[in-house]
């Protein structure tokens, strides 16, 4: 009896560890258009990440958050596999690896009336909305000299700007995009900032170190370059 106990254990160990090897775990949060929670999230981010999946032949599962912060300490974690526009940090470095599958996002700084960002400098003396989790590029996130306010989300952030409340937040033009109609109605300033060379060239996967997708992170990352190189995530 207690062989055959075992036996069941054993079978049962071997089938779950083989399920667990077979999912890919993402986190997602609320972040137009990029991610859309509910039933059947959707948005550009959700798409790739569906890409991915079949790249590496996983299943894709999604846990949904309240925002990327609790995303990135789910990563840290391995709580999670996977988060989709994860921007490359020392810090993050010590439990993430990363992959490309889309070009970078450029950025667009949307300001309150009579204020202009047309250089780095012109961010000193600023009130600066920030995305609770999200690095824009290491240059900014590491200057300490900037008055950054933390927000909860591009949402939360947007409507501070608009009871004037901080003097500007940055977002790509895909966010820009779900907000335009308010920014020409409350008549805020969008600045062509140019910030190319201190920013990422790439938007990026981050994959925690401690994942459960039985592949070496070299053979992880290797399929999922190729497949950006590919072009299988356009």
């Amino acid at each position: 009896m207690r062989k055959i106990t075992l036996l069941l254990l054993s079978l049962f160990w071997a089938s779950f560890t083989q399920a667990q090897s077979k999912a890919l775990v993402a986190c997602i949060d609320d972040h137009p258009p990029y991610q859309y929670l509910g039933a059947k999230p959707y948005g550009t981010h959700i798409s790739a990440l569906e890409v991915l999946a079949d790249v590496l032949d996983k299943q894709l599962t999604f846990v949904q958050s309240p925002n990327f912060a609790r995303c990135v300490a789910m990563l840290k974690k391995g709580d999670v596999d996977v988060i989709a526009g994860l921007n490359q940090t020392a810090q993050r470095d010590q439990f993430a690896v990363y992959a490309p599958f889309k070009p970078a996002d450029e950025l667009k700084v949307i300001s309150k009336e009579g204020i202009i960002i047309s250089t780095y400098n012109d961010f000193k003396g600023k009130i600066i909305g920030v995305s609770r989790g999200t690095a824009y590029f290491p240059k900014f996130d590491n200057d300490d000299a900037l008055d950054k306010i933390s927000v909860q989300n591009d949402r939360i952030g947007f409507s501070l700007l608009l009871k004037n409340r901080i003097d500007l937040i940055m977002f790509s033009p895909e966010v820009f995009a779900t907000f335009s109609g308010e920014i020409s109605s409350a008549k805020l300033k969008v600045s062509p900032i140019a910030l190319e060379g201190l920013r990422n060239t790439v938007t990026l996967f981050g994959f925690s170190k401690l994942h459960k997708l039985n592949l070496s992170n070299k053979e992880l990352l290797d399929k999922v370059t190729n497949a950006y190189h590919a072009g299988l995530f356009n």
